[in-house]
């Protein structure tokens, strides 16, 4: 039985992939309990044939038109079996216990529809250079990833708006609060975000 699924969206991002892959598949939680969703958006390096190592482990979704974040997200929970669902960028990976500690929460606090966590910023060698806290509001619409939903709150306000090029995770958090869903905050820094001097270099970037 599924009960979270994570879903990877990827563009180019094929020498950060294997790491974020592997974080995903470390999780603490029951193994069974837990599905991986690589979504590629036309990737033109070498992200394809990272996937396809990974084949045996992950559910591997090739689109044949380059759509952005939004529309490769909507894809992976759509597909996505588990009660619960979590997106990670490709270029960045999560600590081994994020998936149970987050999920601890909402099963703890049944009221929200959402769990999320602080991010720690580390550098291409995987050295910590900051630690941001999502204490506010105006910072947790700043970082959608490793965001745990549940599912079904996610489908009540129509899943992501596709025509958002960039943002789509600012607009998604807004809709949500806007229909008197609300999150809880795990102060623990569980998402490692990479500063490589490419992140979101385009609207369409992920």
């Amino acid at each position: 039985m599924i009960i979270v699924s994570i879903v990877i969206t990827n563009y180019n991002y094929g020498k950060f992939l294997g790491r974020c892959i592997r974080s995903c598949l470390g999780q603490s939680i029951n193994p069974n309990f837990l599905e991986i969703i690589v979504v590629d958006d036309c990737s033109t390096d070498e992200s394809h044939a990272v996937m396809h190592s990974f084949k045996k482990s992950i559910d591997p979704i090739f689109l044949t038109e380059r759509r952005g974040v939004a529309h490769g997200s909507n894809i992976g929970i759509k597909k996505a079996r588990g009660m619960y669902v979590m997106r990670v960028d490709a270029d960045d990976y999560i600590n081994e216990k994020m998936a149970e500690v987050l999920l601890m929460f909402l099963d703890q606090n049944p009221e929200k529809a959402f769990a999320y966590c602080d991010h720690l910023r580390v550098n291409l060698k995987e050295g910590r250079e900051d630690r941001v806290s999502l204490d506010n509001h105006e910072i947790l619409l700043e970082h959608g990833a490793g965001i745990l939903f549940k599912k079904s709150c996610l489908e009540a306000i129509g899943l992501y708006d596709e025509e958002m090029l960039n943002c789509e995770d600012r607009l998604l958090i807004q809709t949500l609060i806007a229909s008197d869903y609300t999150g809880i905050h795990v102060q623990l820094p569980l998402y490692r975000y990479v500063r490589h001097g490419e992140n979101m270099t385009d609207g369409l970037n992920h």
